[in-house]
């Protein structure tokens, strides 16, 4: 019961597009159409990250008419969490 358990458990995916830093007063005042630089180019992938992990990297990709997300690679290792 155990394995096939856990396997029906839900859980949240969160892909990252990249991170970035600001003051409160920064976000306060930010408005429509306002950029925000990210700390990741655009050709790099993006993270795919479940309980605070990066399980995977990916790539955005046209699924008819909705974005949807090419896994490119899985990550191995235990520590791979990003700051």
């Amino acid at each position: 019961m155990g394995a096939r358990f856990l396997q029906e458990l839900p859980v949240e995916v969160i892909v990252e597009l990249g991170r970035t830093r600001m003051t409160i007063g920064q976000l306060a005042a930010l408005d429509r159409d306002d950029v925000i630089d990210l700390d990741r180019s655009n050709d790099e992938p993006l993270d795919i990250v479940v309980g605070g992990k990066v399980l995977a990297r990916g790539e955005v990709v046209m699924q008819g008419d909705r974005l949807a997300l090419r896994i490119t690679e899985m990550v191995e290792g235990t520590d791979n969490r990003r700051s």
